[in-house]
């Protein structure tokens, strides 16, 4: 029988024995004995771990390296850090696009406003969302033809839901020429999940987000596609069409595209509700 593959390993040299490691790791599986020990696993708890990387990446040194997990963490910039200033203009100019250049988004921009979402937070660490994404203005728009067909549907049945958000009249501006599903974008990006997971429709909410943000800070413009949500939601075929397999849920849409206009100043928004609790 082979020996089990440790959980990480230690360069004793390096290692200050300063007990971040241990602090770190949320499942408490890193041991750190006194200050003059080295930091261990916790004994046939190995299993236990998510892969988090929290306590290499805690390492000032890089002492301490992950089995689960490639070596050689990339290191943190500091001159790229930005300020909070910064960063709280750059959330808040955040506009949601609703009319886009005839222009396609480079396929590698594309994957690279993707990517950035791999380092969404998700449940348990399991990172279950995966994406598909329609990269033709053809492709988009036989989808919205899609969703327009099934609300005129819904609008001729008077379903509570027609009722309630219009689809009638939606269904009929698109019949005119006038895309209010899509909004004329280049591309739709889907974001979905297995159906069973921990919590696979919040991770694929939050990994948009990432997504969301990254698009803005490359100059890219979009809009959650809410119809296409609903409708993937109430009628299979559109779901299957934004490519999402059999045992899977979308768990967010994304109009995706280069902005045709460029807003220049930031709108006012409510105050936060906040109840404070001691």
């Amino acid at each position: 029988m082979s020996a089990p593959v440790p959980l990480f390993r230690i360069d004793a040299e390096r290692c200050l024995r300063d007990g971040l490691c241990a602090a770190a790791c949320p499942l408490g599986l890193v041991v750190q004995i006194d200050a003059d020990s080295l930091p261990e696993p916790l004994k046939d708890k190995e299993y236990r771990c998510i892969g988090c990387g929290h306590c290499a990446s805690v390492c000032p040194t890089g002492a301490l390296e992950l089995t689960a997990l490639p070596a050689g963490f990339e290191p943190v910039r500091k001159d790229l850090t930005v300020s909070s200033e910064q960063a709280e203009q750059f959330m808040r100019s955040r506009r949601s696009i609703r009319r886009y250049k005839d222009e396609a988004v480079p396929e590698a921009l594309l994957v690279r406003v993707l990517d950035t979402a791999r380092w969404a937070p998700s449940g348990h660490n399991v990172h279950p969302v995966r994406w598909s994404v329609i990269r033709s203005r053809a492709g988009v728009a036989a989808v919205a033809a899609m969703i327009a067909h099934w609300m005129a549907e819904q609008a001729e049945a008077g379903t509570d839901l027609a009722k309630a958000l219009h689809l009638g009249g939606v269904a009929r501006s698109f019949e005119t020429g006038r895309d209010l599903i899509t909004r004329g974008a280049p591309h739709l990006a889907t974001a979905f999940a297995p159906k069973k997971g921990v919590t696979p429709n919040t991770d694929a909410v939050i990994a948009a987000s990432h997504a969301d943000l990254a698009a803005h800070a490359h100059g890219l413009g979009t809009c959650w596609c809410g119809y296409a949500m609903m409708a993937a939601h109430h009628h299979e075929p559109v779901l299957r069409a934004l490519g999402v397999p059999e045992g899977h849920d979308a768990g967010a849409c994304l109009m995706l595209g280069y902005p045709r206009v460029r807003y220049r100043r930031i709108p006012p928004r409510p105050k936060p509700d906040i109840t404070w609790l001691d």
